[in-house]
Parts: structure tokens; C-alpha cells; sequence
């Protein structure tokens, strides 16, 4: 920082003006006096330099120390401005503060008061640098929180006061004027977590351990977050005093953790494919295209081409699964009983009916919803014997997209009546290229697993009401249905 104080006096008396200029600068080496002839030469010498406090006159002919004091301050509100002035009086001194004046001093005689207007010069300077490079720090400290998505938190035990910054505040969906005090921050988290969060915070201030932890927070407007919250317990003479710590969305950071988690699971499920589930085919139409060449049966050549129009399928199904990918980018509103039945339509159903009670609309990809739903359907057609209807529904409760007061919803369902999927295999029916059925693919529900994911929705197989098959769909930690 420079060290120079760059001064503007003001004053109409020539002789005084230049004797101050002189007998301040002696006074601090600091000093560097520029000094004006009135107030209109003041505004020019402003416009056109810097400086660091202004030393005005009174009583000036034309224009008052205080109609310049009013002008400086439309322009610098917070510039050092002090009055030296040879009328003192209450009035004029009233006249000063309400008009913004940083210090008012009366002229004397003797060179004590040039000592006195040095004084209150440095020191009115050396206070508006200081509170500057507060704002500053202050300024770069809000923009790093914003930038980091990292805001402060601090709580005196001793006064049982909280401090959070605007940034804590904007992570859980407040405004910046908001009071949040530490319990109200913890019931803004998932209900799992609370207790692991309240036990961090407490052995923070009863055994002085700190604590690091990842956790999911739903803010005020629904959204669904994950946050790092670190605590540290600070001390005086051994007594714990006060915990400090940060908050951080991690949010983004974790969807590409979960996101290179599933690029890495596709790769091998994409490999075990290439490996296992295409190979079986191919070795059927070698073997069928070899026993043709050998007897000339046609019922070969029929068995190749089954096995060729089988590895045609599973191709498919892998370009499907690769080039959607597992994330959605846009998601609009989509009233779900629409997409159903639009999907409905494109599926071979047979004498299977159709139920529909819902009419939540979902944030969805409505292309990838219906892509969803009529592998269900394709599902129960293939493997849902006896089945006789299939239903769609709405699973309550939770945040819709339309998020009408008092319209939930905890996502949607799809199930049938049909036998159901046993137990003992259904942590298996959503990977690539488990089926029970010889003839299928076993790629039906592995898209539909994808679809899911890429929302943000968590998939569940259970019973039906009925004893068929029911397909849960839920919104997931850090991200959802609505």
C-alpha cells in the first residue's frame, strides 16, 4: 500500500493556502499537499488526480465549505473531507455532519493547529484506507465463497451465539438476512444424517475433535444437495471456546464422481457383452453355418440366422445404452399418464389392459420417460405370465415439478398382476444381460435401470397389491423427480 497521503486544500486566501500546504507536509513526510483556489478549481483537481483527504474553507466567496462538501460527496462518498474553518460555530458545525464532513476543526493562531489538522488528516486517511481494504478483503472473501460454493460458519459456546456468511445462508436456499442458528442447520439435512452431524458438532465442543463429513441436505426450496461440513474447535487457555467451519456444495462434484462410477460400470458391463453374451451367439452361427456346409440341411441356415438376428438385437441394445448415456441434460414437466399411454401404443400388449391413476407431472426427458415405460410394459409382456393388467401410479410423498402447495409426490410406480419376480433375483433383473428366458436379450431392464439413473430416481423391484411385479421409481439424493 502507498504510504503517501495526497492532499487537496482548499482554501480562497492564497498566503494561507500555501503557508498550510508548507507546514503540513513539514509536520508528516508523509504529506503531499495540492491545494485550490475554490471550490470549482477543487472539482477539476479531483477529476483530473487521486487523493486521500480533502482540507476545505468555510467561508469562500460564491460557494460554502458545505455546498463543496455536498458536491464531493455525490462523487466520493467516503473520501476523507475535513473542515478548516475560521467561522466555528454550532451551526456551522451541525451543518458539516449532517452533510457527511469526516472531521471539523476551527482555525487558531500558533503552529500548534497545523500539528492538530496533521493529526486528524493521518488519522482519518489511515481509517478510510483500512476500512477500504476491509470492503476488499471482504469483496474477495464473498466472491472466493461464491466461485468455491464454500461459505463460513462459526459458534461461540461461551455467548451461545452462530455466526454463518451469505454463502451458508444461499446453500440452504435462505436469504442473506436469515438467522440460522447450529440446530436449525442440522434439520435441514437428510434425517439419516442428522444424528452423525449433531454427534460430530457435539464431540467438537465437549472433547475438541473436529470433524470432516459428507452429507445430503434438502435446502428450503426442495432442492436436494450434497454438502462437506468441516468443524474445528478453537481454544483459550485449554478451554474450548468457539467451533469455526465451513460449508461446501459438493453437489456437481459428486454427480461426476457417481457419473465416472457409472462410465466405469458401463465399460465392464460393455465388455462381459462383447465377452459372453455375443460370443454365444456367434459360436451358434459358426457351428449352424458349418453343419449347413457339411449336409446341407436348411433348417441350418435358418439357426444361424436366428443366432445372426439374436446378435443384431444385443447390438442395438448396446448402442441404445451408449449413446443416451446416463444423464439427463434438460428435463421439462411431463404429465405422466400421457407418456404412459403414448408408450402404450408402441408396444405389442395382446389382451393386457391399461391403468392410469396419476396426474403428477414429473421433471423428466419425455422421449427417455416413454423410452422407460414401454420396456416395462415389453417386460410384462414377455415375462409376466398370467398377468392381466398393468398399473401406473404416483408413490406419495414428495416435490412435484408443478410444486403446488401441498401436491406431492415420491415418484411413480408400474406394476402388474401377473407372477411376480422372485425374491432371490431381484437385485439381478436390472443388469445387463440377466434374463430368464432364453430368447431374451436381457437388455429390457438394464435400459430402464439407465433412464432412471440418468434422472436422478432410485429403482426398486417389490410385490404388487395384486402379487405381480412392481417397479418403484424415487427420487434420489442429489437429484429428482421434481
Amino acid at each position: 500500500m502507498d504510504s503517501r497521503i495526497r492532499v487537496l486544500h482548499v482554501d480562497d486566501d492564497p498566503e494561507f493556502r500555501d503557508l498550510t500546504a508548507e507546514l503540513l507536509e513539514r509536520e508528516n513526510d508523509r504529506f503531499d499537499v495540492r491545494t485550490a483556489a475554490g471550490p470549482t478549481e477543487g472539482r477539476t483537481q479531483l477529476e483530473s488526480g487521486e487523493f486521500d483527504c480533502v482540507v476545505s474553507d468555510f467561508d469562500m466567496p460564491g460557494e460554502s465549505g458545505i455546498a463543496f462538501l455536498e458536491t464531493v460527496r455525490g462523487d466520493y462518498p467516503d473520501l476523507p473531507f475535513i473542515l478548516f474553518t475560521g467561522k466555528g460555530s454550532e451551526e456551522v458545525a451541525s451543518e458539516a455532519i449532517s452533510a457527511g464532513v469526516t472531521d471539523y476543526l476551527q482555525k487558531t493562531i500558533g503552529a500548534e493547529q497545523y500539528e492538530l489538522l496533521a493529526n486528524r488528516i493521518a488519522t482519518a486517511v489511515d481509517q478510510y484506507r483500512t476500512a477500504r481494504e476491509l470492503e476488499r478483503q471482504n469483496d474477495l472473501f464473498e466472491k472466493a465463497e461464491s466461485i468455491g460454493n464454500v461459505g463460513a460458519w462459526e459458534y461461540d459456546i461461551v455467548s451461545d451465539t452462530s455466526y454463518v456468511s451469505d454463502e451458508v445462508l444461499r446453500i440452504h436456499g435462505l436469504d442473506t438476512d436469515a438467522h440460522l442458528t447450529p440446530e436449525e442447520t442440522i434439520e435441514y439435512f437428510h434425517p439419516d444424517d442428522r444424528e452423525q452431524l449433531r454427534g460430530a458438532f457435539r464431540a467438537a465442543i465437549d472433547a475438541g475433535r473436529s470433524y470432516d463429513l459428507e452429507l445430503r441436505m434438502r435446502d428450503a426450496d426442495g432442492r436436494q444437495r450434497w454438502i462437506r461440513t468441516r468443524g474445528e474447535p478453537q481454544s483459550e487457555d485449554g478451554d474450548i471456546v468457539r467451533v469455526r467451519g465451513i460449508l461446501q456444495d459438493i453437489t456437481d462434484q459428486k454427480r461426476r464422481e457417481r457419473k465416472l462410477e457409472r462410465q466405469n460400470a458401463r465399460l465392464e458391463e460393455f465388455a462381459h457383452v462383447v465377452s459372453h453374451d455375443i460370443r454365444n451367439p456367434l459360436q451358434v452361427a459358426s457351428g449352424q453355418l458349418e453343419l449347413a456346409r457339411q449336409t446341407g440341411d436348411p433348417t441350418a441356415f435358418a439357426g444361424a440366422e436366428d443366432a445372426l438376428n439374436r446378435i443384431e438385437t444385443i447390438v442395438e441394445n448396446i448402442l441404445t445404452l451408449a449413446r443416451h448415456g446416463r444423464t439427463v441434460d434438460e428435463t421439462e414437466p411431463v404429465p405422466l399418464a400421457a407418456v404412459a399411454r403414448e408408450a402404450w401404443e408402441t408396444v405389442e400388449t395382446g389382451g393386457l389392459a391399461l391403468s392410469v391413476d396419476s396426474e403428477v407431472e414429473l421433471a423428466a426427458d419425455r422421449e427417455r420417460l416413454r423410452q422407460l415405460l414401454e420396456n416395462l410394459v415389453a417386460n410384462t409382456v414377455e415375462h409376466g405370465e398370467g398377468a392381466e393388467t398393468i398399473r401406473i401410479g404416483e408413490i406419495q410423498p414428495l416435490y412435484t415439478a408443478t410444486r403446488a402447495d401441498g401436491d406431492t409426490t415420491n415418484g411413480f410406480y408400474v406394476a402388474d398382476d401377473g407372477v411376480g419376480i422372485p425374491e432371490g433375483i431381484r437385485d439381478e433383473v436390472f443388469d445387463s444381460g440377466f434374463t430368464t428366458a432364453a430368447e431374451s436379450t436381457g437388455f429390457g431392464l438394464a435400459i430402464v435401470a439407465q433412464v432412471a439413473e440418468a434422472h436422478g430416481w432410485e429403482t426398486a423391484v417389490t410385490d404388487s397389491r395384486d402379487g405381480g411385479a412392481r417397479f418403484e421409481f424415487t427420487e434420489g439424493p442429489a437429484g429428482g423427480t421434481g
